[in-house]
């Protein structure tokens, strides 16, 4: 029974939050939709640097150094390709396939 009532209560509470912004967005303030935004899109950034920094890859040697810096390059030219217009598909292949490249290389050399 507890199962269903808090089944209950997070669809519920789910649905309420979808459905509030159509209610009330001809009352929100056109600053606080900006800055709602710019909030969205600095948790995606933090999240992005958060995982890079964290990164492991132990088939590198010196992971705890190596790792987060491809990764950190990968992101950087997936966001480089991102801001210059290219699709997201082709942003995220060529940060993939750039990481993937420079970790053969380093694995190779070891």
């Amino acid at each position: 029974m507890t199962v269903a009532l808090a089944v209950v209560l997070v669809g519920g509470g789910s649905l309420l939050l979808r459905v509030l912004p159509l209610l009330g967005a001809a009352r929100i303030p056109d600053r606080v939709t900006v800055h709602a935004g710019r909030a969205g899109m600095a948790v995606l950034a933090a999240t992005t640097v958060r995982t890079v920094v964290q990164h492991r890859d132990s088939s590198l040697a010196g992971a705890s150094v190596t790792a987060p810096v491809l990764a950190a390059l990968a992101v950087g030219l997936g966001l480089w390709l991102a801001y210059r217009g290219r699709s997201l598909l082709l942003a995220v292949a060529a940060g993939l396939a750039s990481y993937l490249t420079l970790a053969a290389v380093l694995a190779a050399r070891t």
